[in-house]
């Protein structure tokens, strides 16, 4: 059985297929790279009617985060989901879900504005209960119905601890 495993692994493949070996190194020479010391992580479990941008934004000012990433999985019961339209400006065309659905996937990112203020940028996946219908976009504002668990990494170094006297 094995045997046929390997077989199969060196096997010309149809035109249409491909793997993660053919991709060509050298290819992003805009490439920028950070490294991060260590940081701080938390997790946050929002509650039913909490709101899940007002909640990111109020945890970021409380806690000083100047730039992390975030995910999530839960429930929503009402969300406005929206696509950016760049003929508008900083408008989005939005669809209002009033509705159980379920996240499948939220991951998002928390800056700091020019004044200092904390600005929060979501992308979410959610399924209707009702249907599986799947709505995908920028999270606007978003209702917990049962409960969220959200994970999110403060990216920013650690201060370093003061000397000792």
């Amino acid at each position: 059985m094995l045997a046929g495993a390997a077989q199969a692994q060196t096997a010309p493949l149809p035109p249409d297929y491909s793997t993660q070996a053919e991709v060509p190194l050298g290819m992003a020479p805009g490439m920028k790279i950070t490294e991060l010391g260590p940081h701080r992580s938390f997790q946050i479990i929002l509650g039913k009617g909490d709101d899940v941008r007002a909640a990111l934004l109020e945890f970021a000012a409380k806690n000083h985060v100047t730039v992390a990433h975030f995910t999530a999985i839960g429930a929503l019961d009402s969300a406005l989901i929206g696509w950016s339209d760049p003929a508008r400006g900083n408008a989005f065309k939005t669809v209002k879900l009033d509705e159980e659905m379920e996240v499948t996937s939220l991951t998002g990112n928390l800056t700091r504005n020019r004044a200092g203020d904390p600005v929060v940028h979501i992308h979410c996946v959610v399924a209707l209960l009702r249907n599986g219908a799947v709505t995908a976009g920028h999270l606007l504002r978003g209702r917990v119905s049962i409960t969220m668990q959200l994970y999110l990494d403060d990216a920013a170094p650690l201060a370093a601890p003061a000397a000792a006297q």
